[in-house]
C-alpha cells in the first residue's frame, strides 16, 4: 500500500480563500473620497464589480466540480462545496458592499446640512451605517475564508505514485524492458 500525500487542491482553495478575504479587505482600507473617512462611489462600484467577478468564478468553479464523477475526482464533490461556500460568502459581501454603496451616493449627493440640523444628523447616520456596512463585508469575507479553507480537511489525499508511474508524471519515458537479439 502507498502512502497518501495532501491533495494538490489544497492550495487552489486557499487562493480562493484568500481572494474572498481580500474582497472584505480592500473596501474597509480604501481611501476616503469626497466625504471625509468613506471611500468614493467609485471605488465601491469597483469593489462591488470585483464581488460580483467572483461569484461568478465560484459558481462556475461549482458547477465544474459538480459535473464530475466521484470515480474521476474523488474530491470534486468536496470542491464544489467549498466553491459553493465561497460563492454565498462573497454575495453576502457584495449584499455589504451595495449597501455602503447606496448610502455613500447618499452622502455624496446630499446638500450641505446646517450643524445640528435634521439633515446633519441624517448625514451622520448615513455615514455611520455606511461604515458599519464596510466592516460587516470585511467580518463575512473573513469568515467566509475560515470556511473555505475549512474543506481542505475533506479534501480526498492523493496516493504517492508508484516508481514506474512517477516517471511518467515527471514526462520521463517509463521504463520498459530492452529486447534480446537472436
Amino acid at each position: 500500500m502507498s502512502a497518501a500525500s495532501p491533495s494538490a487542491y489544497q492550495g487552489d482553495l486557499a487562493v480562493v480563500a484568500g481572494m474572498l478575504r481580500t474582497l472584505g479587505h480592500n473596501a474597509t482600507t480604501t481611501p476616503s473620497g469626497p466625504v471625509p473617512g468613506l471611500p468614493s462611489r467609485n471605488a465601491l462600484l469597483e469593489h462591488c464589480r470585483q464581488a460580483q467577478a467572483f461569484i461568478r468564478h465560484c459558481g462556475d468553479s461549482a458547477d465544474h466540480y459538480r459535473r464530475q464523477r466521484d470515480a474521476d475526482n474523488p474530491s470534486a464533490a468536496v470542491l464544489a462545496g467549498a466553491y459553493e461556500s465561497a460563492m454565498s460568502s462573497a454575495a453576502t459581501v457584495h449584499r455589504h458592499l451595495g449597501a455602503a454603496l447606496d448610502l455613500s451616493i447618499k452622502c455624496e449627493t446630499s446638500a450641505p446640512a446646517k450643524p445640528g440640523s435634521p439633515a446633519e444628523e441624517l448625514l451622520l447616520r448615513r455615514a455611520e451605517h455606511t461604515i458599519t456596512a464596510l466592516e460587516s463585508a470585511d467580518r463575512c469575507a473573513a469568515q467566509g475564508a475560515e470556511d473555505v479553507l475549512a474543506f481542505t480537511d475533506r479534501l480526498a489525499p492523493v496516493p504517492s505514485a508508484a516508481p514506474a508511474e512517477a516517471a511518467l508524471v515527471l514526462g520521463s519515458p517509463p521504463i520498459t524492458p530492452t529486447r534480446k537479439r537472436r
